[in-house]
């Protein structure tokens, strides 16, 4: 008897506890003298974060109020996550004890953990939606580069689910890590991980061109409503979003790097897995749509694997990859017409920009490889207005009038076409940071055939004149 009446008023105890925190009820900064309490640390904690970098001192100041709203009043708050993030890794930085910061890793871990649980009541009281898969990836990002001989294999598995959940929401960070550590996954385990690498690889390159996509629409989003409102903070947000883009990018190739360099599938290594199931598999639209668009990715698209799937994917349903690839196969046969009507319908049916800029980038080097210069510039102007970050097509209009210079009877004259080339690839790498070490060559290389200044001045021309190149390429340069 005496131990049920024990056990009740346990329960009891324990329920008014969290009658008092708001787990159970709607008082979720406690009641009576406890919401005081509450309120005032929340203020507290607040105030000692809010530099930017707060000092050692203050951190400490704020670490046992944090931690009392953290343990006693877990719903109070969703910023009590996010300061608890921030406090504890500040601590972590500076603290010297290695106990003292073992407990702070360990007690880091615990807020996202704490806030996954609470994470519908957090729901509750946020404008701004919480995502199970972000938080995860968050938490998977600090495990990585804060917990010492981290698991690489519980870093894999957090970030894979993480991006598995959020798919096109990810952010790039979180993707290109999932990338690069699914690739040293299969550097320790080539046999289990063989397949799973390439679904990885793909899913990743997926993911981060729908980010983009994101940035895009975003900036255009901005842009609009500035031209309409002239507030220059939608300016500042549109500049905000292209620099995003920029990273992004930045962790798009460093994605197809980290795929690459593992070692997983060469060109020829993936024509020699698929190509003997493609025939099987002719009726499989998915299958036929993984293996186009892996090989498609790493530039695969001379192999007969990927031609082939591209033929039967395009019979089932018309596509913009499947068409893209059976342009390839017309194109390998010398049926340039076709490849052409196919590369435009590919065009045609993408729906995301930045894979419509690829693509017309695309079309636009192979009109180059058959010396149509003036289609090849056509097309670069067609990817770059479809994504006006996107510095390869810069590339390929100066590539395409460095090999066309010799417009003017004049060669003094004729040699001005390398300053127009010049004015593309500065471009190229002033909009797409990744491209600067190939723009950069290609200006080391065509600097070298600009005209001398003592003959441009016997032509009556000087530094900083402009001149119209003549020929196809019709336009204004300036001289340098």
């Amino acid at each position: 008897m005496k131990k049920s009446i024990l056990l009740i008023m346990t329960l009891a105890v324990s329920c008014c506890i969290y009658a008092q925190n708001g787990i159970t009820n709607d008082n979720r900064f406690g009641t009576g003298a406890d919401s005081i309490k509450c309120l005032e640390n929340i203020f507290l904690v607040n105030q000692a974060l809010k530099p930017k970098s707060p000092t050692y001192e203050a951190y400490n100041e704020a670490y046992p109020l944090w931690k009392e709203l953290f343990t006693n009043y877990p719903v109070a708050r969703v910023d009590t996550y996010n300061n608890g993030i921030k406090l504890l890794k500040g601590l972590i930085a500076k603290e010297t004890d290695a106990q003292k910061k073992a407990t702070y890793i360990e007690e880091l871990m615990a807020v996202y953990d704490q806030q996954l649980k609470y994470l519908d009541k957090l729901q509750e009281i946020t404008k701004t939606p919480l995502s199970e898969g972000a938080i995860i990836g968050k938490k998977a990002l600090d495990y990585m580069q804060i917990v010492p001989n981290a698991v690489p294999d519980s870093i894999y598995a957090m970030l894979a689910k993480s991006v598995e959940m959020e798919k096109g929401q990810s952010e790039y960070i979180v993707t290109e890590q999932f990338m690069k550590h699914s690739a040293l996954k299969y550097k320790r385990t080539p046999e289990s991980h063989g397949e799973q690498i390439i679904e990885d690889y793909l899913n990743s390159s997926v993911y981060v061109v729908e980010v983009l996509d994101k940035y895009y629409e975003r900036i255009e989003f901005y842009k609009n409503r500035y031209a309409e409102l002239q507030d220059p903070k939608d300016s500042t947000r549109a500049e905000g979003y292209g620099k995003m883009i920029d990273f992004a990018r930045i962790s798009r190739n460093n994605i197809d790097a980290y795929f690459i360099n593992s070692g997983a599938a060469s060109c020829d290594d993936l024509n020699n897995i698929y190509a003997t199931k493609i025939d099987e598999n002719k009726d499989n639209i998915d299958y036929l749509n993984k293996v186009i668009s892996v090989m498609s990715m790493l530039k695969c698209t001379n192999q007969d694997a990927y031609l082939l799937a591209s033929e039967y994917a395009l019979a089932i349903a018309p596509t913009s990859k499947a068409a893209m690839g059976c342009g390839y196969r017309y194109f390998k046969r010398g049926d340039i017409d076709k490849a052409m009507e196919l590369f435009d319908q590919a065009i045609e049916l993408e729906t995301s920009v930045t894979n419509k800029a690829e693509m017309c980038y695309k079309v636009g080097a192979v009109h180059y490889s058959l010396k149509n210069y003036s289609k090849a510039r056509s097309y670069a102007l067609k990817a770059i207005e479809y994504n006006s970050k996107f510095g390869q097509p810069y590339i390929l209009i100066a590539q395409c009038y460095a090999a066309t210079p010799n417009w003017s009877n004049d060669p003094i004259m004729s040699k001005c076409t390398y300053f127009a080339a010049l004015d593309k690839l500065y471009r190229a790498k002033a909009v797409d940071p990744s491209v600067k070490r190939e723009a950069d060559k290609f200006i080391a290389s065509y600097s070298t055939y600009t005209p001398e200044t003592t003959d441009l001045f016997m032509k009556g021309y000087k530094t900083g004149d402009a001149v119209t190149i003549g020929g196809w390429i019709n336009e204004r340069t300036t001289i340098r």
